[in-house]
């Protein structure tokens, strides 16, 4: 089969399959910060295994559709940083929550955290304003440490967290699970550096309310999920903790970064019928056509050149097709290559 092809011929197949795998793995992974798919230091891929580890069945939601056909009872919805508002879409969320699901919120600084807060009934607000710690914390005062305060389910064997660049919750009337040290404090000019103005106590960084029959944690910090923070603390095991007290996961995406192509058509043909059957059909003719590549471009060119190189013709036929093509031949030239072809076609070549 080799002989099919030259030596420049293959180099260019092999950088064809080269740039086809390389663009399949592109294509495949996400770079976004936070991204569900992105398995670098700032994504949150690991929130997927964990799930998965548990046993609680991960769903990486798109669309809030995702909300109406999930069964709220033990389904844990996670919310991480939304870059969009919700709007009329958080309509789906409240009901989830209302009917029995636990929803977690996990933001800093941006705004769309807050409003989908407010919508979906619960009482507790992201501060917004950075949270610093001098003596009770990781690298450096931005990354502040955090205790359990509240005995409950959710800190039951975590022994404290770790923020990085994260904010408060102005709880109300939410219950506090885990609060900064007593030498926290917000930095409300964002100097890096505790002045007069600014006032050391302990401040809560998660909490959780009931909302209707369900649940709405609240964490300050969506950085605690970050591939590289959860060998931060008890960050981890914080993370195990709410995976396995819930059946399902859903990973909302629907208001967050866009996924990587191939996620979003796998998902796709997941959800639709017609979708998978076009795909398959379509995988079907490729595979089929990729099987026998040589055979297929020789039969296409046999028929539009109408040369004799049909496997079925005799060497009389070939003969006879050669002086009727090439009047011009006398019968030692046809007789040459006719035997020639005949010698290709013993050896497994082309009559080309």
């Amino acid at each position: 089969m080799l002989e099919d092809y030259s030596y420049p011929r293959l180099l260019l197949v092999g950088l064809a399959g080269t740039l086809a795998i390389t663009l399949i793995v592109l294509a495949g992974t996400s770079s976004a910060s936070l991204g569900v798919y992105n398995a670098d230091w700032d994504g949150t891929s690991e929130i997927r295994s964990a799930a998965e580890s548990a046993g609680a069945e991960p769903t990486v939601a798109q669309n809030v559709s995702a909300y109406e056909a999930a069964t709220p009872e033990g389904t844990l919805a996670v919310v991480l940083s939304p870059s969009d508002a919700y709007g009329s879409d958080g309509q789906a969320v409240r009901s989830f929550v209302r009917s029995g699901g636990t929803l977690l919120v996990a933001e800093d600084y941006g705004q769309h955290g807050n409003q989908l807060l407010d919508g979906v009934g619960a009482d507790a607000r992201i501060n917004g304003t950075p949270l610093r710690d001098e003596q009770r914390a990781g690298p450096s005062p931005d990354f502040p440490r955090a205790n359990p305060v509240t005995n409950h389910t959710y800190t039951d064997g975590v022994d404290g967290l770790m923020l990085n660049h994260g904010s408060t919750i102005d709880a109300g009337n939410a219950t506090t699970l885990f609060a900064s040290s007593e030498f926290s404090y917000l930095d409300t000019n964002r100097n890096g550096a505790l002045d007069d103005a600014e006032t050391l106590r302990q401040r809560p960084v998660v909490t959780i309310e009931s909302v209707g029959e369900g649940r709405v944690i609240v964490v300050s910090d969506p950085s605690v999920f970050l591939n590289s923070m959860l060998d931060r603390s008890d960050n981890a095991a914080f993370l195990q903790v709410l995976v396995e007290s819930h059946d399902r996961v859903v990973l909302d995406v629907s208001h967050s970064t866009a996924l990587p192509p191939l996620v979003t058509a796998r998902l796709l043909l997941q959800d639709s019928g017609v979708a998978a059957f076009i795909a398959g059909a379509l995988s079907v003719l490729v595979v089929t056509v990729a099987l026998q590549p040589v055979g297929l471009v020789r039969r296409l060119r046999g028929r539009r050149s109408g040369r004799p190189d049909s496997p079925g013709l005799s060497e009389t036929d070939i003969a006879a097709s050669l002086r009727r093509r090439h009047p011009e031949w006398d019968s030692d030239r046809i007789e040459r290559v006719t035997d020639s072809l005949m010698e290709r076609r013993r050896k497994g070549g082309s009559n080309d």
